[in-house]
């Protein structure tokens, strides 16, 4: 070197979670992915709980096989959180979940989909981008009928006229303080209304508060 200074270059490695009932399936992913280069699989279990108990290892991606949140399965379904690991569901063609996965912020990738595809679907994710087949897109207009204004879910109307003012703003992407100012409110009660959006929802996060908000057709971006 020109400085006399050693440069160590190391390629980024992507932390990954994998989470299936099926062991097989199990070690055929982490198998997969993990001799990728530039992939490191961190965590594998049996549920998405397992893995959200376990902070995800650290991971920043969480590939979760869809039948960990089928009926008798899992209580808690895949869904992005804004302070969680970006998440990739592999999902059956026809499932009628894909399209609410896709609102939640998931990627989408088919069950047998090959690990080059879930490398690109998590590189994707990681730049802010929701990753899925044509055919699973059309399935989420299917089963969605974007533009349709769906019955109120269970925990809304629970809420306030100002906790509906404040999830507006929380849909624009305001933060406390950015919602005192536009209501009139001081950023400490802004905080205290979207804590209790979040519990009477039952959501994970603000951004998981948000997501149901707009698959119910009561807020737009």
């Amino acid at each position: 070197m020109a400085d006399g200074k050693a440069v160590l270059l190391m390629e980024a490695t992507m932390h990954l979670a994998i989470a299936s009932r099926s062991p097989l399936i199990r070690a055929g992913l982490a198998a997969g992915l993990g001799a990728r280069e530039g992939l490191l699989v961190v965590l594998a279990a049996e549920s998405f709980a397992a893995l959200r108990a376990a902070s995800f290892g650290g991971a920043e991606v969480a590939i979760v096989d869809c039948a960990d949140a089928a009926e008798g399965g899992d209580a808690a379904e895949p869904a992005f959180a804004a302070d969680g690991p970006r998440i990739i569901v592999l999902a059956d063609p026809g499932d009628e979940r894909i399209g609410e996965w896709l609102i939640d912020g998931c990627s989408v990738l088919p069950r047998d989909a090959s690990s080059e595809q879930i490398a690109a679907a998590a590189e994707a994710s990681l730049a802010g981008l929701v990753a899925t087949p044509p055919a699973f897109a059309a399935d989420a207009l299917r089963y969605e009928r974007v533009g349709e204004r769906r019955s109120v879910p269970p925990g809304f109307d629970a809420l306030t006229p100002r906790e509906r003012q404040v999830l507006v703003e929380m849909s624009h992407g305001l933060g406390n303080r950015e919602i005192g100012g536009a209501l009139g409110i001081s950023a400490h009660t802004a905080k205290f209304h979207v804590a209790q959006i979040i519990a009477k929802l039952d959501a994970q996060s603000r951004a998981h508060a948000v997501a149901k908000a707009l698959r119910a057709g009561l807020v737009d971006v």
